[in-house]
């Protein structure tokens, strides 16, 4: 029987392996096996930074705002991101979900 390799441990790149990832990555499809130590980390390796989006206060006034800055007609969707500060770009609020 194989030894069970750790959590955080990569199994070994065999040739045999390397054709199979070479077959799969044009169907857009990635092995877990090969990326889950760089997933799940011993550490939080996270870019996303603690942040509170207050609604009532600052979100809403600003979302009503949106209807006299541009119409329907321009944009598909009147919506204001929450986008994290340490993820400005990325239309995201955590990089640590999976």
């Amino acid at each position: 029987m194989a030894e069970t390799l750790g959590l955080h441990e990569k199994p070994e790149t065999t040739p045999e392996r390397a054709e199979f990832y070479a077959k799969i990555d044009p169907l857009s499809l990635a092995p877990l096996w090969d990326r889950l130590s760089d997933l799940v980390t011993r550490e939080p390796h996270v870019k996303a930074k603690p942040h509170v989006w207050k609604y009532d206060d600052d979100v809403r006034p600003l979302l009503m705002a949106t209807a006299d800055l541009i119409t329907a007609e321009e944009a598909e969707r009147r919506v204001l991101v929450l986008e994290n500060p340490g993820l400005k770009g990325m239309t995201a609020a955590s990089d640590a979900l999976f």
